[in-house]
């Protein structure tokens, strides 16, 4: 089977996914989508730019290949960091062969109700392309950044669209992956060593990792879990 998995940024596929993906790598061909450089990848102005782009590249790499994924099937659009929704319809147009050459069967994508612009657009984009492909393949989709009610109007609107949807999770134990997932990671050196507890507790605590059904053609749960 071969599975699809799309990240805004380099380093996405590990937080979010790591032990599913790990899990799926021992049985599928795994694709991955790399929409942005990750160039604002530092809390630190002096360190961000083309140089870090290049780092998250090649980290990015060496993550996959611990989490069992050529990482000669791995595409990166290099997008700028934080700007993607500027470049949705050119992204959709390099997206689409990219699906039609792949023709995968499951698809993960950031959620339209993500609080983070580049996560949104992400997902906006591959809605549109899996739609003008006409690929058709079972559709998850993931939450990093979860909206929540605030001052922002376009964030507080999806925190109540998101709440109203009423999908249907499901949620994959990796509890056999979480060292391979936390391993996978570690090779983000440039990312890692901001992480703060809350981050960890977030995501690289739980046994489990949750996705949205947001289209499906066949026993989802079956196939991932």
């Amino acid at each position: 089977m071969k599975i699809l998995y799309v990240s805004a940024h380099p380093d996405d596929e590990c937080d979010n996914a790591g032990g599913t993906l790990a899990k799926l790598s021992k049985h599928n061909d795994i694709y991955i989508i790399y929409f942005t450089d990750g160039r604002l990848g530092s809390p630190y102005p002096e360190e961000r730019g083309d140089k870090l782009a290049l780092i998250r590249k090649k980290e990015a790499m060496e993550g996959l290949k611990v989490l069992g994924i050529d990482p000669n099937k791995a595409y990166f659009l290099e997008y700028p960091d934080g700007e993607l929704s500027k470049f949705i319809s050119d992204a959709v147009k390099k997206t689409i062969p990219i699906l039609q050459n792949i023709s995968p069967n499951v698809v993960f994508y950031p959620s339209t109700f993500e609080a983070h612009p580049d996560h949104w657009a992400a997902g906006k984009i591959m809605k549109e392309a899996i739609h003008e492909a006409r690929i058709q393949a079972d559709q998850l989709s993931y939450l990093n950044w979860e909206p929540k009610i605030s001052r922002n109007l376009k964030i507080t609107l999806r925190y109540l669209e998101w709440k109203i949807s009423m999908k249907k999770a499901i949620y994959v134990n990796i509890e056999e992956f979480m060292d391979v997932k936390f391993e996978a990671t570690k090779k983000h050196e440039s990312q890692i060593k901001y992480f703060d507890d809350q981050y960890m507790e977030k995501f690289f605590k739980s046994k489990y990792e949750r996705f949205y059904v947001e289209k499906s053609y066949s026993n989802l749960k079956e196939i991932i879990s």
